[in-house]
Formats: structure tokens, C-alpha cells, sequence
């Protein structure tokens, strides 16, 4: 779904579902906190696959794009053979940095997790990138952000 902010900027985003298997689980058969992290990844390894923003893309443009920053509100537990519906929106800012916001609904649409990351522009030798690297200005143009 992408639209269009108050600012005339496309709000960029993707939509996955994940179905939980049994190996998500805690000893009390609801997925284990730390794994909603894993489906944080998933979803942004989709939005980079649909808006060209691979960590692949980043590392061949000579940077990384670690997290920095991660905030995790989980509102309800989600159980082995559900599907998740997981959210993931771009929040673009004028800084070098990569900000997303996202949701995870359950089968009734109920919230189960809010979540935020943060990623920081890194050279392949360890230097933090204060200023937007030029693939990053480049894609940055083509979606309008």
C-alpha cells in the first residue's frame, strides 16, 4: 500500500504474513519474545525486495546498515499455527539512517506487536556515514522521499 502523505510524499510499505511454527514456541506454547524480531527482518527483507533496498544493494554500494535502535510494545501472544500479519512502513527523514515502523496483527485483527528499528549507514570498514551515501539520495529520489 503506498500513500500519499500529507507532505506529497508516497508512504512506502509491505504487507507479509507469517504462519508460526512449532519451533517459535517457549515452554509455555507462545512464541518466545525474541523471535518477533526475526519476523521484523522478514518483512524488512520484503520491503527492500519490492522497493530496491536489498542489504545486498547496500553492501555492493560499499555500506551496511546495522541496527542501532529497537523498540518492541508487545500487546497480546500469538500461539503455534497462527498467521501473522506483519506491517512494515519506511518513515523517511532527512538524515542517513533507515527508520521503520511496524505492526503485527493476529487472525482477528487484533494488534500483537508495535515495534520501531533504526539502521545507520556503516563503510564495509567500519565508519559510521553521517551523510546520506549517494545510492541512498538516488533511491531516496525515485520514491519521492
Amino acid at each position: 500500500m503506498n500513500n500519499q502523505t500529507a507532505t506529497n510524499k508516497v508512504q512506502l510499505s509491505e504487507t507479509i504474513y507469517i504462519q508460526i511454527p512449532f519451533y517459535d514456541l517457549d515452554a509455555i506454547q507462545m512464541v518466545w519474545h525474541g523471535n518477533y524480531v526475526k519476523y521484523l527482518e522478514n518483512a524488512r527483507e520484503a520491503f527492500g525486495a519490492k522497493y530496491g533496498l536489498e542489504y545486498l544493494h547496500i553492501f555492493n554500494s560499499g555500506y551496511l546498515a546495522p541496527i542501532v535502535d529497537l523498540h518492541i510494545q508487545y500487546h497480546k501472544m500469538a500461539k503455534m499455527g497462527e498467521k501473522l500479519l506483519v506491517e512494515i512502513v519506511y518513515q523517511p527523514v532527512r538524515s542517513a539512517k533507515l527508520i521503520y515502523d511496524y505492526k503485527l496483527f493476529d487472525q482477528n485483527n487484533d494488534l500483537v506487536v508495535e515495534a520501531r528499528t533504526v539502521q545507520l549507514f556503516v563503510s564495509r570498514e567500519g565508519v559510521f556515514e553521517v551523510s546520506n551515501p549517494d545510492f541512498f539520495l538516488q533511491w531516496k529520489k525515485r520514491w519521492n522521499q
